[in-house]
């Protein structure tokens, strides 16, 4: 199972894995997911803080960019279809199909549900945060961001992080 499957499909990945191993599943979930974010509850919201440098560069490149800054801001608080998005933003299509694919594949956008348009069904997509924060000092990027609790919770792979601010 690749790395890109195991995460999309993480329950999968867990099962293969504890069948294949004696150690203890809910550490080693904790202690990846340690490596990459590190997490706060505060009230109905998740506080994450990315500490992954690759993962902070990949973030910081996308706000970076004017473009994909405009799809993010778009969607820190709405859902929409990705034509509803190039038209909000106002972003040529062909750039920003690029941009949106590739905010979805870093997993800075998410695929909330699809629904029917033209009798077609189309992803409603979303920002993963509800905000979004930069900080630099010294040549150190911290990226921190807010990530509603419904959302979390619906991660398959913060299942067993979830259980620990319970």
């Amino acid at each position: 199972m690749s790395i890109k499957l195991s995460i999309e499909h993480f329950e999968k990945f867990i099962n293969i894995f504890k069948k294949n191993s004696n150690i203890n599943i809910n550490k080693f979930e904790k202690d990846c997911i340690n490596k990459i974010i590190k997490i706060r509850k505060k009230d109905d919201k998740y506080l994450v803080n990315v500490i992954d440098s690759e993962l902070v560069n990949t973030i910081f490149e996308f706000l970076g960019d004017s473009e994909s800054r405009k799809i993010i801001s778009i969607l820190l608080e709405n859902e929409y279809t990705i034509p509803q998005i190039l038209k909000e933003s106002k972003i040529p299509k062909t750039s920003g199909y690029r941009k949106i694919e590739n905010l979805l594949i870093s997993g800075v956008l998410i695929e909330t549900g699809k629904i029917l348009s033209e009798s077609k069904k189309v992803s409603k997509i979303r920002c993963i945060f509800q905000e979004v924060s930069i900080n630099v000092k010294e040549e150190k990027i911290t990226i921190n961001g807010i990530i509603s609790k419904k959302l979390f919770e619906k991660s398959t792979s913060m299942k067993s992080i979830i259980d620990t601010f319970e």
